[in-house]
């Protein structure tokens, strides 16, 4: 079953022979633009948005939250993708590796259906839950119900995304995300506001637009690896069919990561509602704020990804103390890029959130306190990031869902409403306590990727060519 190669043929994996940074350069460009691409359609939708209203504003950053935790048991899909292929990837076992991709796109799908139809029932009854403004609401469940028909087919595309990654080629998911983010971009100011004859829909425009962006890279992305397969390697129908080995293997990898994006979401939904105790400015202070410190993560997006990618092929190499390596200069990298975006930011912060809300000083000061405050703890937060990367691509996804769970329920919620409402410190103290978790949670994490005992493959060589 599996198309094991010999060492020497696998040799030829560029992942494993060139330099750590130029592996890391050459991975990570096209995912560092990847990013770069989906937080400018973000940005696009605040832009735009902001123009509407405080509350159309307010009604995305509290939709995103239920949205995430409604679709977080797909999450570990991906991850343990992206490990399983990486690891037989770098193995040299490519049947192996296509199956496994063949079975994270088949679950993908199965997943993606009935999540959207969950999503688009609940998603009121969950934002009525957590406490949204009235004012919100309605703009809220309108944005977060059409998203959530979109779910299916952002499944496929993060599906395909991981596999593509796993084996080394960053540049294609790249390709297809940039046509998305185009015509996402372009439909915006079309579907909020209304031109060429239709209708102006506000939110719920700007839901349409994303929603339709997503179908055709969903669309192109199973037509690109139907013709063109895996670097060579093709997706076969026994490749599709669903294998109990490779379930339960994706399941034993995947939980932790899907147990810990559902805890962060849950730990969202439950900041929000935090947040919207002070009223809908906090909350759209937030969403633009934490939009604008995100920036900073596309110069470190595409290195973590690269890492993923690096440390799976490698411990299938098993190359450990080059996994070491890459997880250390990671660290370090990530580090001192976000240390600089945020001097630089802080400066500014004024200025820079009056683009998003102008002529609105109570929600500008409120930006600027968030930027002043939350961001060098995100310093922090990107060793934190660090160590989800090398989770990913190693399989031992345990530890970080513990880390995850620790940031968000046991630290950042209760140290929130402790120093905002308990201490009285009000919208500062919002930030104050987000900020302090993001500080421990990155000690931990550090402690870990030095320390932790992650290089052990998740996968074997006793089958090899069976």
């Amino acid at each position: 079953m599996g198309e094991f190669v010999s060492d020497g043929e696998r040799k030829n994996n560029w992942v494993l022979e060139d330099s750590i940074l130029k592996v890391m350069i050459k991975l990570g460009m096209p995912i560092a633009a990847s990013e770069a691409l989906n937080i400018m359609y973000s940005m696009a939708d605040i832009y735009w948005l902001g123009r509407v209203g405080r509350d159309a504003l307010a009604s995305v950053s509290a939709s995103w939250p239920v949205i995430w935790l409604i679709v977080s048991v797909a999450a570990g899909v991906f991850s343990a993708g992206l490990a399983l292929v990486s690891q037989y990837w770098g193995m040299g076992d490519y049947g192996r590796a296509t199956k496994a991709g063949g079975q994270v796109l088949t679950l993908s799908i199965m997943f993606g259906i009935p999540i959207a139809a969950v999503s688009f029932l609940a998603v009121r009854s969950f934002l009525s839950v957590v406490g949204v403004p009235e004012t919100t609401l309605e703009y809220a469940t309108g944005y977060a119900r059409i998203i959530s028909l979109g779910i299916p087919f952002i499944a496929i595309y993060e599906s395909f995304s991981a596999i593509y990654a796993a084996a080394g080629n960053t540049m294609t998911p790249l390709k297809i995300r940039s046509l998305g983010v185009i015509i996402n971009v372009v439909l915006d100011p079309v579907f909020i506001f209304g031109y060429f004859g239709i209708e102006a829909l506000g939110v719920e425009g700007a839901a349409i637009a994303t929603v339709i962006s997503e179908m055709i890279v969903a669309a192109v992305s199973i037509t690109y690896i139907a013709l063109k397969g895996i670097e060579g390697h093709y997706l076969t129908l026994s490749t599709l069919m669903p294998d109990r080995n490779f379930i339960v293997q994706i399941a034993r990898i995947g939980y932790p990561i899907s147990a810990l994006t559902a805890g962060e979401a849950s730990g969202f939904v439950i900041l929000v509602h935090i947040i919207s105790i002070l009223g809908p400015a906090p909350l759209a202070a937030w969403g633009i704020a934490d939009r604008l410190l995100s920036l900073f993560h596309v110069f470190i997006a595409g290195m973590l990804g690269a890492t993923s990618t690096m440390i799976g092929q490698s411990l299938g190499a098993g190359m450990y103390m080059r996994a070491k390596s890459i997880a250390k200069r990671t660290s370090v990298y990530g580090s001192a890029i976000m240390a600089a975006g945020i001097l630089v930011l802080i400066p500014f912060r004024y200025q820079v959130a009056a683009l998003f809300s102008p002529g609105d000083e109570e929600l500008i000061n409120q930006v600027a306190d968030f930027i002043l405050i939350m961001g060098p703890s995100v310093i922090f937060f990107t060793v934190y990031l660090t160590s989800r990367a090398i989770a990913r691509g190693s399989g031992h996804t345990k530890p970080v869902m513990l880390f995850g769970l620790l940031r968000l329920w046991v630290l950042r919620n209760s140290l929130a409403y402790l120093f905002a409402i308990t201490i009285g410190l009000g919208v500062k103290g919002l930030w104050i306590g987000m900020a302090i978790s993001n500080y421990i949670t990155g000690s931990v994490a550090l402690w870990w990727i030095l320390f932790g005992n992650w290089t052990r493959p998740v996968v074997g060589n006793d089958t090899k060519g069976q």
